[in-house]
């Protein structure tokens, strides 16, 4: 009743936006889950899935380029629903029928649209909410998402019985369909943001390619303070580390031989763990630790998990659950705390450019990272794993220093020449 009542107390735009992601969760998490497996057993080669995931990395960026100014431009509710529709709604219909390597690739490019809801959904998710409510918000929807990979095994148990492609087919049309209901129902609930409505006043007759410019400048700006450096860096590194990780139902089930039953279970196990710590290890640390403290230590828990993923071999249940626990819960409280930090880091004047600019920086050094992880699966995969865990070493590397307080109440970039308006490096 207590974890009921905290929801039922939030902004009404997060507690719609979190009552309404079970619909895309659901389907989501098995969707993506399972992509490259589907992908490998409907015909294509690992360099080719790699390839694709390359291309939808290089045109995610150009996205990310423009998604702080089309989120100011469209504003915050509208940029979500009609950019979800094309990231979301149009490629799961496209990837139900999907055989062969050129349709996978028009799912995944109009897919990469989905950068600019990145920006815009965490926003309308969050702006209008205290800063002391925003890392539950954060938790929350992504504890919905993992929660719902307990439902990962039905999919593993219907691959089992009834073939796999045949499976997937079924789980990204109906898919489809369920993030179609949910992109309207959240729409419908949702208004517009208190920034988001003054954004598109102040910025409705600026050009694209003006905002873009902005978005440069607001990043160079913020590379030359110690603290937003660092982080900048953190948020880079630990979102390439999960991206790499794209092969690993198809280590498990054709490296380790572990059935489809036992693959399945890793999400249901992955999601029991962001449940724990979304209910039991974030209230427990909300007047303990800072959000810095809790993202740094769960880098560590990270780390942890991916070095030990490194002894696992076939029929170890029992590492394969201290894994899972580990490389699911810690990422998933790093996401948390990150997000919320990045959003609560800057002036809210430039909060929309400079979560856009972030996410642009971090799109830019992940465009390769598709191709090189499945060059590197294809000649060695245990190799992949050992890079994930060394980048999650030197992302906790960045929470560390002297300088590790943000300014939220001073710009980057000068107001009218002002300089008593700029945030202190």
């Amino acid at each position: 009743m207590k974890r009921r009542s905290y929801v039922a107390t939030l902004h009404p735009n997060a507690r719609y936006c979190i009552y309404t992601e079970p619909l895309w969760a659901i389907f989501g998490t098995a969707a993506l889950y399972y992509a490259t497996l589907y992908m490998e057993s409907v015909g294509l080669s690992t360099l080719a899935i790699g390839a694709i995931v390359s291309a939808n990395l290089y045109v995610a960026f150009m996205f990310q380029l423009v998604a702080g100014a089309v989120t100011d431009r469209m504003g915050r509710r509208r940029a979500t629903f009609w950019f979800d529709v094309t990231s979301w709604v149009i490629p799961m219909f496209v990837w139900a029928f999907s055989n062969n390597t050129w349709m996978f690739l028009i799912g995944y490019l109009l897919n990469a649209s989905s950068k600019i809801v990145n920006v815009s959904f965490w926003l309308l998710a969050s702006e209008d909410s205290p800063q002391k409510d925003r890392p539950r918000i954060f938790a929350a929807i992504k504890v919905v998402i993992m929660f719902a990979g307990l439902l990962v095994p039905i999919v593993g148990f219907a691959m089992d019985r009834y073939g796999t492609v045949p499976t997937l087919r079924v789980l990204f049309f109906v898919g489809g369909l369920a993030m179609l209901l949910h992109n309207c129902l959240r729409h419908h609930y949702t208004v517009e943001t208190q920034a988001g409505v003054e954004a598109m006043e102040r910025h409705a007759g600026t050009r694209l390619m003006r905002r873009v410019l902005d978005s440069g400048k607001l990043l160079w700006a913020a590379g030359r303070h110690t603290a937003l450096r660092r982080l900048i860096f953190m948020y880079m590194l630990s979102f390439i580390a999960f991206q790499l990780n794209i092969f690993l139902a198809v280590y498990l089930t054709k490296s380790l031989d572990y059935s489809p039953i036992v693959v399945g279970t890793v999400p249901a196990i992955g999601a029991i763990t962001a449940l724990f710590s979304y209910a039991v290890v974030m209230p427990w640390a909300t007047s303990r630790f800072p959000a810095t403290a809790m993202a740094r230590w769960s880098l560590v828990a990270s780390c942890a998990g991916w070095l030990l993923f490194l002894a696992l071999g076939p029929g170890n249940l029992t590492l394969l659950f201290v894994c899972t626990v580990l490389t699911s819960g810690g990422p998933f409280l790093v996401e948390s705390y990150r997000d919320a930090i990045v959003v609560g880091s800057v002036h809210p004047d430039e909060r929309a450019t400079f979560f856009a600019a972030v996410q642009t920086f971090t799109a830019v050094m992940s465009i390769p990272t598709g191709y090189l992880a499945a060059v590197i699966f294809e000649s060695r995969p245990l190799l992949l794993f050992g890079a994930i865990a060394a980048l999650y070493v030197v992302a906790t590397a960045c929470t560390f220093g002297r300088h590790s307080t943000y300014q939220a109440d001073a710009r980057l970039i000068p107001l009218g020449n002002r300089s008593d308006t700029v945030a202190a490096p």
